[in-house]
């Protein structure tokens, strides 16, 4: 999950990516706050901590789950209901059937992770399978026809595990270009992108430079899972974004969506090119007018788009209040790696000065709220185009690194 991490003022610390920089822009911080309560209110008025979250699914409304051999076993899954079915037609005395049968068992009995020998199985009950077949062809006996009558799900179920294990040794044999990334700006600043497990970590010699991508491996999907980087504001993230996107293009993926996306990272999200979900917009529209409500946002005749003048709820200036705090702090990190004898004086007044030029630029009104709705109601519906992502992350690190292959 994707998460906030407490930063203090004035030292260097891993933080998530609501912190980071994208093109220039610091990433506000936008967690979660409660508005205080009313003493009245209409329907029309509901409160934000009435509007549920929807829980991630594939976008298609079937939550995707990795296949593994335990659930061949497992009577209340579908893969075990479809293999009882299988097991119950006994073999011949001579029959390949028989074969294909111990197969099965065996590969109940293989660890998920056990990825050798799980593809040398299934490949065994393929070839079976097909010797089955070829010296069937012609039999029509009522155990045959029994037989034959399974096997399409059997096949199916061995397909989607092939399947699905190619994309794992596929992505567990990716390797990162390891190219060195110097910063055109701050020529000391420099790290390479490396690949280790389900990671793309910075490696650099300065330990004050770090990060990384979290992905999980969801069907034969790809999810983001956790994004960090180190320090704020030198567009370390949009090096990883980049990385992020090379990597999940070349494993054939068209789009990723981000599990359990913050409130405070959207603003970094959406920076680079978030977007709901496909399939989910009209719940998306649904939850971001759900939003808007909430922080006083009317149409009608007379007015039209309107912020209530009687609105007295606070979840916008919360909101607005934590995504200050949050630029505050990148602009405060950011001056201390860049000059670590700054002082705390000079790091408090760009604190204070970064706070209050966002509040100014954010006061409440009509276009502000709905761009704070966007955000919120993003989260539960994230998403990203991989081919967008590369394209508008490529021009990210171009106008801020370069190179060295």
């Amino acid at each position: 999950m994707l998460h906030e991490n407490h930063i203090k003022a004035g030292s260097p610390s891993l933080v998530s990516a609501h912190t980071t920089s994208t093109s220039g822009k610091s990433l506000p911080a936008v967690p979660v706050l409660k508005q205080k309560p009313k003493g009245q209110e209409t329907p029309l008025q509901k409160k934000e901590e009435d509007i549920i979250q929807p829980q991630h699914d594939s976008g298609n409304g079937a939550t995707v789950i990795q296949r593994k051999p335990s659930d061949w076993r497992n009577p209340a899954h579908a893969s075990g209901v479809k293999i009882s079915e299988v097991l119950q037609h006994e073999p011949g005395y001579f029959s390949t059937w028989k074969k294909i049968v111990a197969a099965i068992n065996e590969y109940k009995a293989l660890q998920e992770n056990a990825y050798a020998q799980r593809t040398q199985k299934l490949d065994l009950m393929t070839t079976l399978i097909g010797t089955w077949k070829e010296g069937h062809k012609d039999d029509t006996t009522e155990r045959v026809q029994g037989i034959r009558g399974v096997l399409p799900d059997l096949e199916e179920l061995i397909s989607d595990e092939q399947d699905e294990l190619k994309f794992v040794f596929n992505t567990r044999q990716y390797t990162t270009s390891e190219s060195q990334y110097t910063s055109k700006i701050n020529r000391d600043v420099s790290f390479t992108v490396v690949k280790q497990g389900a990671k793309l970590n910075i490696v650099s010699d300065d330990p004050r430079i770090a990060g990384y991508i979290e992905y999980d491996l969801v069907g034969y999907s790809i999810q983001l899972k956790h994004f960090e980087a180190q320090p704020e504001g030198l567009g370390l993230g949009s090096v990883l974004m980049n990385e992020f996107a090379a990597f999940a293009s070349s494993m054939g993926i068209a789009i990723v969506d981000v599990q359990m996306a913050a409130l405070s990272a959207m603003g970094a999200y959406e920076a680079f090119g978030g977007v709901p979900r496909a399939g989910s917009q009209v719940a998306f529209a649904h939850r971001r007018g759900q939003y808007e409500n909430v922080m006083g946002l009317r149409n009608n005749e007379q007015d039209g788009e309107h912020i209530a003048e009687d609105h007295d709820d606070d979840t916008y200036n919360n909101f607005i209040n934590e995504e200050a705090k949050a630029i505050g702090n990148t602009k405060v990190n950011k001056a201390e790696f860049e000059n670590p004898d700054i002082g705390k004086e000079n790091l408090d007044r760009i604190r204070h000065e970064a706070e209050e030029a966002h509040k100014a630029k954010y006061v409440r009104n009509v276009p502000n709220v709905k761009r704070v709705a966007r955000l919120k109601a993003l989260s539960g519906f994230l998403s990203y185009n991989i081919a967008a992502l590369l394209n508008k992350t490529a021009g990210m690190v171009a106008s801020k690194w370069d190179m060295e292959y």
